[in-house]
């Protein structure tokens, strides 16, 4: 007798430019999973987004080259962002913001994307990870003047690992979390085989 059927529920909206799907071992449990993810997005929009005036990392782009205090959440960000660039001997760089803000990329991905007129200003090599100082004891971070963190290689991945722990720890179900291919898996599995549920 083949093994009971489960039939995992997900949703999926929209948030940092792409797509965030959750999928829940337990019906039950979906509406919940939603909702938690969708704070663990908003958190981390507040702490990491480069575009957003009322953001921490703003606050630390713009404090010329002084010191910054910052919330468990962003210096997390950091220490993530910042051992990327180590384990990758800087190929993914999280001084890159002002590159990137140069190539156009100068707004959030839906309105910039909207653009795309021709280079007004040259390329601009990224001043380097090592530029960026930290100390994650302190909670405190100072770039150089004139340096813009970016931390769009990593938060969207930090974000979906932090929601799926969320989430599995809160409801005790099996989840998986998917920000525009950035997937974090936590939980018990479902039973038998999986029959994919939409909303």
């Amino acid at each position: 007798m083949p093994p009971a059927t489960t039939a995992c529920q997900q949703r999926t909206s929209r948030a940092f430019g792409t797509y965030a799907t959750v999928l829940t071992t337990e019906a039950a449990a979906l509406e919940q999973a939603h909702a938690l993810l969708t704070a663990e997005l908003l958190a981390v929009d507040a702490a990491c987004s480069r575009f957003r005036r009322d953001a921490e990392l703003w606050r630390v782009n713009h404090a010329g080259g002084r010191p910054v205090r910052v919330s468990p959440l962003l210096s997390e960000a950091l220490t993530v962002a910042l051992a990327a660039a180590r384990l990758t001997d800087g190929d993914v760089d999280p001084t890159c913001g002002t590159s990137l803000v140069r190539l156009g990329y100068d707004r959030d991905f839906a309105r910039a994307r909207r653009h795309t007129s021709t280079l007004r200003q040259p390329a601009a090599p990224a001043p380097g990870w090592r530029s960026v100082e930290f100390d994650p004891a302190l909670r405190e971070v100072r770039v150089p003047a004139g340096t813009v963190l970016d931390l769009g290689a990593t938060a969207k991945a930090l974000a979906a690992d932090r929601a799926a722990t969320a989430i599995t720890a809160e409801l005790g179900c099996g989840v998986l979390v998917n920000l525009g291919g950035d997937i974090r898996v936590a939980g018990p599995r479902a039973r038998g085989r999986l029959a994919g549920g939409h909303r």
